[in-house]
């Protein structure tokens, strides 16, 4: 087929055919028609944005205000809470902690949780005999106990026992003695455990320790290497902070009996602890390997994995020899 005759069948159009573009020209020239001219007959009514631009301002200010409200409020409620809590000190005074109203608690600065914490303590059978036992009352700050040491007054055992019972004078060798009735309560003797190096029968000794918890005991103190801290108890499971401080004045924690690994001869395997994942390991006997040994303990937070709540953690198991 020739190429004249391709382009005629393409091309060429019957009557019908015909008379359908004409239609369809017809149509598309009566639309470009109407769009040209309806402008002229049609007014265009414009839209007012003012009402919406106003609303829109006004909940932007109403926004800004709240957020100012909102910081003022807080930072008033701080204001409050210094001048309602622990930094309102304006009062110092010698006093006995035990059994000391809540209200003069107040006066020596503490706040409502702080002395809720220290009542639960007593109601529990605790007593404050030495400073140190004040110091030891976890919902209170060094710099808190340091600005109360000073004003402590805490009677000796021989003193409570004259002030609480009856007592008669009589004469010993040309001396005036003091004699305690008996029905004043004798002062406990206290059989304090070692937690570093107690076995299991020392550890279920200690009333609320059972067989139980003197295998999770030991068994958390080998894994760790030793205790540094009596709240590190509370790691094992089951373990709560009521029963911590139920047997807090028994135990005992010697620092120098707690192993140390050298990150500059140890393995990975070594350095695995609670504390201290493989990965934690891994990178840290890597680092050494490529830059060489470790000068201090704390260039081990050059590598990418110790953060510094791992590093306070684990800092006292490790040396760098």
């Amino acid at each position: 087929m020739s190429m004249k005759n391709i382009f005629r069948d393409f091309f060429t159009f019957n009557k019908r055919e015909r008379n359908g573009v004409f239609i369809l020209l017809s149509i598309i020239a009566a639309l470009v028609l109407y769009l040209n001219i309806s402008s002229n007959f049609i007014s265009q009514e414009s839209v007012d944005f003012t009402k919406f631009d106003k609303e829109v301002k006004d909940f932007e200010s109403s926004i800004e205000e709240k957020t100012e409200y909102s910081n003022y409020s807080e930072k008033q409620a701080i204001r409050e809470e210094k001048l309602n809590g622990t930094e309102k000190k304006s009062e110092s005074f010698d006093f006995n902690p035990n059994n000391l109203s809540e209200q003069n608690w107040k006066r020596l600065g503490l706040n409502e949780k702080q002395i809720k914490s220290i009542k639960k303590y007593e109601s529990k059978g605790g007593k404050f005999k030495t400073k140190e036992d004040v110091k030891k009352m976890y919902c209170l700050s060094e710099e808190q106990y340091k600005t109360l040491e000073p004003f402590i007054q805490i009677n000796s055992p021989a003193e409570i026992a004259r002030t609480e019972g009856k007592s008669n004078s009589f004469f010993k060798e040309g001396k005036v003695e003091t004699a305690i009735a008996t029905n004043v309560p004798k002062v406990e003797r206290l059989n304090v455990i070692e937690l570093n190096s107690a076995d299991s029968a020392s550890l279920t000794t200690i009333k609320g320790i059972g067989a139980f918890y003197a295998k999770n005991i030991i068994k958390h103190r080998n894994a760790l290497g030793g205790f540094v801290s009596k709240e590190q108890l509370l790691e094992i499971w089951k373990f709560d902070q009521e029963k911590l401080s139920a047997i807090e004045k028994y135990i005992d924690i010697d620092g120098s009996k707690i192993k140390k690994v050298n990150i500059n001869t140890c393995e990975v395997a070594d350095l695995k602890s609670p504390y201290i994942k493989w990965t934690v390991a891994n990178a840290i006997v890597n680092y050494r390997k490529n830059h060489g040994k470790y000068k201090t303990v704390d260039e081990i937070k050059k590598t990418d994995l110790v953060d510094e709540e791992t590093y306070r953690k684990i800092v006292p198991y490790l040396i760098a020899d």
